[in-house]
């Protein structure tokens, strides 16, 4: 199972419910075969949730002379959605966004490991928090790892 189905399970399972808003930063998601046949998302440029959120970090420019060209925006994205739903349990999937030159300016050892640990059979480990509210009486903080590993 690939990355992204596995957590598209967890999602349509165990995380069900769980996050207010899902937003999905994804530059070939309409080729993305993880992403298909997805009952909750349905067609991925009007998804079927209205609490899903599915965006193309990668924009076409128009320059004033006609031409075009692609102009990556990823940290204005995310910048934009973290103050947009910031109090609210959201959940970021960032998909195939290794590669944009907006990551690989600047990297550091986390997001080393996060993008090409698996080249070098290390195993990756991602974490998540999850707020859970018991009729509001009172709140528990919840970490889960999911630990990826090279077969």
């Amino acid at each position: 199972m690939w990355k992204t189905e596995f957590v598209l399970d967890l999602l349509e399972g165990e995380y069900s419910g769980v996050f207010k808003y899902i937003v999905i930063l994804c530059p070939t998601i309409q080729w993305n075969k993880a992403y298909k046949n997805r009952e909750w998302i349905g067609d991925v440029r009007k998804p079927k949730t209205k609490n899903l959120i599915i965006v193309n970090p990668i924009v076409k420019v128009r320059e004033t002379n006609g031409s075009l060209y692609e102009e990556e925006k990823l940290q204005e994205l995310l910048r934009m959605f973290f103050k947009k739903y910031a109090g609210h349990p959201t959940l970021y999937i960032i998909d195939d966004c290794s590669a944009t030159k907006e990551l690989t300016k600047k990297k550091d050892m986390l997001s080393e490991l996060a993008f090409s640990g698996r080249h070098g059979t290390i195993s990756v480990g991602y974490f998540t928090e999850i707020q859970l509210c018991f009729k509001r009486l009172k709140r528990t903080n919840k970490m889960v790892m999911h630990v990826l590993h090279k077969r």
